[in-house]
């Protein structure tokens, strides 16, 4: 009885110190399953950037991210699946996400080649392509890793689906917080190589650490981490000195709220002059001469022609500020600036390499939607000139926002629309449908300027709006002299071309908070534009071996 007693007491020991030590050691397994979770984010939100100085930010450029991660993480599920049943489950994760690792490491080093190559495609096909290459295999290999985190978390059959749940659980977890941490902290002050390199090495340290108390792999997996800094630091050198002995000349670079600000120097050594460029995802969003400050743009200087109407000390809302040439015509008219804008950065570098003058400007950090809701102040001009990089904000361009201009308008006041499209019946459906939301939401009188294109090219429009007949009289000596000698202006002034409210033929469409997708039916206009930034910037900066992030 002694002898069944003791050995009863033995089994009774095992069975309960077994379960101890699985749980002890299961915890690593979710510790791991919330770092691949956030690694995943990374390298979807590391991807992303890299292409956006190039592709840009559009709607495209985010169904194609969004759509390759998808498409990548279930082939990586399907594989990893398959795999388990194969491999011993520890050492199979281990190389799975040693392999991830080294991929995202390298990813900084092949980006500025991957883009270049895909560059030559269809901008559809090559956005894809882009986004296969770049980011498309470490998303596969981390993938694979989900099926078998679950299997090494999994003792008992009946807790499978348990712990599944907790498995995927702790992964996005761990994907909400590593988007939240780049894109709100890490991103805006250290950019894209540095991040992409910490988690890279994380990964790898953090994966030999879990998975095996080997000093031995501990060791390799240190090592495997300096070769990919020290490869990133010789990259890195290398591209910073073909920099400084192009013809560009980068004066200052940020991540931050509309992506990636850029302010660029090209000089002409043949002409003698420089010209200065604010990038905003590698879409121009200021240009101008560098020694005058003077912009090079039509809109710029057709939108101070036509506010010169408006006596000195007018008021006068500026819906998207960017490098301040718009509001330094203003200011030159004497005329007080309200400007909005939603990036902090922008009123810093206006005054830095833009030459802006801010003695009639008030500068408000906000959205523009939300300021329009909430200003008690009226003015005499409201200007919508909000753009991210080739795309315009569609939620700012509905009835309802057009609506709430109306109500801080002073009677006799204009509504200045900047937009970019086509003019023609077949594709001019965007700037039709801007003038048709314009008069849906009040604005029963509507003129517009635009520019001298090319046909069957994106066009620069001007579209007024006011609820009585505006009153425009153009006086020579109101008019800035930088914008007094464009041939479109002397145009108006000579009365040899007048404003037009003749839209065209056509449908249109008007937009609502509910139906906001300009984006969509402008589409063609927005890949114009980015392809024309492409073979005009992006590819040139390439060859001159200018890099496209930092």
């Amino acid at each position: 009885m002694k002898k069944k007693s003791k050995s009863s007491s033995t089994t009774l020991s095992h069975s309960t110190t077994k379960p101890q030590e699985d749980s002890t050691f299961l915890w690593r397994y979710f510790v791991l399953a919330f770092i691949e979770g956030a690694t995943v984010m990374a390298v979807e939100l590391f991807g992303a950037k890299m292409m956006t100085p190039y592709y840009g930010s559009s709607l495209i450029v985010w169904t194609t991210v969004i759509g390759i991660t998808l498409l990548c993480l279930t082939i990586g599920y399907f594989l990893g699946g398959r795999l388990s049943m194969k491999y011993k489950a520890q050492n199979l994760v281990f190389v799975q996400l040693m392999i991830s690792a080294l991929l995202i490491g390298i990813m900084p080093i092949i980006a500025h080649s991957v883009l270049k190559f895909t560059g030559d495609f269809n901008f559809y096909v090559g956005a894809v392509l882009s986004a296969i290459l770049l980011f498309g295999f470490p998303l596969i290999f981390l993938g694979s890793t989900s099926p078998v985190i679950i299997l090494l978390a999994t003792k008992d059959v009946k807790k499978s689906g348990k712990n599944a749940g907790f498995v995927y659980s702790i992964s996005t977890i761990g994907g909400i917080f590593m988007t939240f941490l780049l894109g709100f902290f890490i991103i805006e002050e250290y950019g894209i190589t540095i991040p992409n390199m910490f988690v890279s090495g994380v990964l790898l340290i953090m994966t030999a650490l879990l998975l095996f108390r080997n000093s031995r792999i501990i060791f390799i997996s240190i090592i495997s981490l300096l070769f990919l800094f020290e490869s990133i630091g010789v990259y890195k050198s290398t591209i910073q000195n073909s920099v400084n002995s192009s013809a560009f000349n980068i004066l200052y670079e940020s991540e931050g709220l509309l992506g990636q600000l850029r302010v660029l120097d090209e000089y002409y050594p043949d002409l003698d002059i420089t010209d200065r460029s604010m990038l905003v995802n590698g879409i121009p969003q200021t240009f101008v001469d560098a020694s005058s400050g003077y912009s090079y743009w039509y809109y710029v200087h057709m939108l101070s022609t036509i506010c010169s109407s408006k006596p000195a000390g007018s008021d006068v809302l500026l819906l998207g500020f960017g490098g301040g040439s718009v509001a330094s015509e203003l200011t030159r008219l004497d005329l007080n600036i309200d400007a909005i804008e939603i990036d902090k950065r922008m009123y810093q570098l206006s005054e830095d390499y833009f030459r802006f003058d801010s003695k009639n400007t008030n500068f408000i950090v906000d959205d523009a939607r939300h300021y329009l809701k909430t200003a008690k102040k009226k003015y005499d001009v409201i200007i919508f000139d909000m753009i991210k990089g080739e795309v315009q904000p569609p939620y700012a361009l509905t009835k309802e926002s057009f609506k709430e201009g109306l109500d801080i308008l002073k009677p006799g006041g204009l509504l200045l629309v900047n937009f970019q499209g086509h003019f023609d019946e077949l594709e001019g459906l965007p700037f039709r449908s801007i003038v048709a939301t314009l008069k849906a939401a009040g604005f029963s009188n509507t003129v517009f300027h635009v520019e001298n294109c090319e046909p069957n090219s994106p066009c620069d429009f001007i579209i007024i709006g006011s609820v009585d007949k505006p009153d425009i009289s153009f006086d020579p000596s109101r008019i800035n002299n930088c914008c007094v000698t464009k041939s479109y202006v002397k145009d108006l002034l000579n009365k040899n071309r007048v404003l037009q409210s003749n839209v065209g033929k056509g449908e249109a469409i008007v937009f609502t908070d509910d139906l906001p997708i300009l984006e969509h039916i402008n589409l063609k206009s927005i890949v114009e534009w980015r392809t024309a930034m492409i073979d005009n910037n992006a590819k040139k900066s390439l060859e001159e071996g200018v890099r496209l992030f930092k």
